[in-house]
């Protein structure tokens, strides 16, 4: 699978985890650079619109994404 593309955009990403380098990067290699379809984030943004994604959300946390959707 390739990488996601709202990678680039993702506030998760590029504001909240930039003080948190490795655990931005266990989530990167595992939900934007390969499972991005099990990233709670891009389930969200898919089915609602990324604007719609809330900021604290994280990638593995499918139980409050299905809740959203």
């Amino acid at each position: 699978m390739s990488e996601c593309g709202r990678l680039a955009k993702c506030i998760f990403f590029n504001d909240q985890m930039s003080i948190m380098p490795a655990l931005s990067d266990m989530y990167k290699q595992r939900y934007c650079r390969n499972e991005f379809d099990k990233c709670a984030r891009y389930v969200v943004a898919s089915k609602l619109g990324p604007e719609r994604v809330p900021r604290d959300l994280y990638p593995n946390d499918m139980i409050r994404a299905k809740k959203l959707v």
